[in-house]
C-alpha cells in the first residue's frame, strides 16, 4: 500500500512540475493543440512512469481533423526467428552410446492494426472528454519444429537411438472493432496526458496442425510410428482493459 501511495505522490509531483514548466515556456501561446492538421505522437505510461508503446502499438499517432474530431491509430509488428543445430550424448551403463546431432527451429510473427475516430465533447479548455470507435485487425503466425534424438530401451536388453521429429503450426486472424472513452489534459499546447478505457470485440479464426514421428535404425527392430493432428476454431471474443495512461506529443 505504501508503494502504491508513493507512486501516486510521484505522479502528482510529475504533473505539477510538468504544468509549471510548460506554462513558463508558453505563457503567450494557446493552451490546446486541437487544431485542424495537427499531428501527435502517442506513448503509453507504465506503472513506473516510463514511456511505453500506446495500445501495444509499435507506432502510435493521432491526426486532428478539426477541434472536435480526430483520427488515431497504431500498428504493431513483432517477429522472431530462432534456429540452430544441437548435439546429444548418451551412455549405456559404463559404455558410451556416442553422440547424435539434432536441430530446432522457432518462427513467429504478429501484425495488428487499430484505428479509431475520436469525438471531443468539449474542445475548448485544457481538459477534454472524448469517445472513439474504429476497426481492429490482427494476424499471427507461429511455427515450431525440432529433430531430437534420445536413447530408447525396448525392454529386451537393447538400447538404441530414436529420433523424434516434430512440427507444429498455428495461424490466427481476428477482425473487429475497438471502442474507447477517456479524458485528455493539456499541460501546454504541445504536450498532453490522457486516460483511456478500451473495449475490443473481435471475430477470430484459429487453425493449427501438428505431426510427430519416431524413427530408429533398421537393425534395432523398432517400429517407426507417426501421429498427425489438425483443427480449427472460430468465434467472438470481448476484451476490456484497465484504465491506461498515455502521453501525446503534438508536432507543430
Amino acid at each position: 500500500m505504501d508503494k502504491y501511495k508513493s507512486r501516486i505522490f510521484l505522479f502528482a509531483v510529475f504533473i505539477i512540475t510538468l504544468s509549471f514548466t510548460c506554462k513558463a515556456q508558453n505563457q503567450n501561446s494557446d493552451s490546446t493543440a486541437l487544431k485542424c492538421g495537427t499531428w501527435a505522437l502517442q506513448f503509453g505510461i507504465s506503472s513506473n512512469f516510463t514511456l511505453t508503446s500506446f495500445q501495444g502499438s509499435t507506432i502510435g499517432a493521432k491526426y486532428q481533423l478539426s477541434p472536435s474530431r480526430a483520427i488515431r491509430g497504431g500498428i504493431t509488428l513483432n517477429g522472431n526467428t530462432n534456429n540452430g543445430p544441437s548435439s546429444y550424448s548418451g551412455s549405456i551403463g559404463d559404455s558410451s552410446a556416442g553422440t547424435m546431432p539434432g536441430n530446432s527451429s522457432v518462427k513467429s510473427a504478429t501484425i495488428s492494426f487499430v484505428t479509431q475516430y475520436i469525438w471531443y465533447m468539449n474542445p475548448n479548455g485544457p481538459v477534454h472528454f472524448y469517445a472513439g470507435f474504429g476497426p481492429s485487425v490482427l494476424y499471427s503466425y507461429y511455427h515450431n519444429s525440432f529433430n531430437n534424438p534420445y536413447l530408447y530401451n525396448n525392454g529386451n536388453s537393447q538400447v538404441f537411438w530414436v529420433k523424434e521429429n516434430y512440427n507444429y503450426t498455428n495461424t490466427q486472424w481476428a477482425v473487429g472493432g475497438a471502442a474507447a472513452v477517456g479524458v485528455e489534459w493539456f499541460a501546454c499546447r504541445w504536450l498532453s496526458l490522457h486516460a483511456d478505457y478500451n473495449e475490443v470485440i473481435q471475430y477470430q479464426w484459429n487453425s493449427s496442425s501438428s505431426n510427430r514421428s519416431y524413427n530408429a535404425s533398421a537393425n534395432s527392430n523398432y517400429i517407426s510410428n507417426a501421429l498427425s493432428n489438425s483443427g480449427s476454431s472460430k468465434g467472438w471474443t470481448l476484451n476490456n482493459s484497465a484504465v491506461s495512461f498515455g502521453l501525446n506529443v503534438y508536432l507543430w
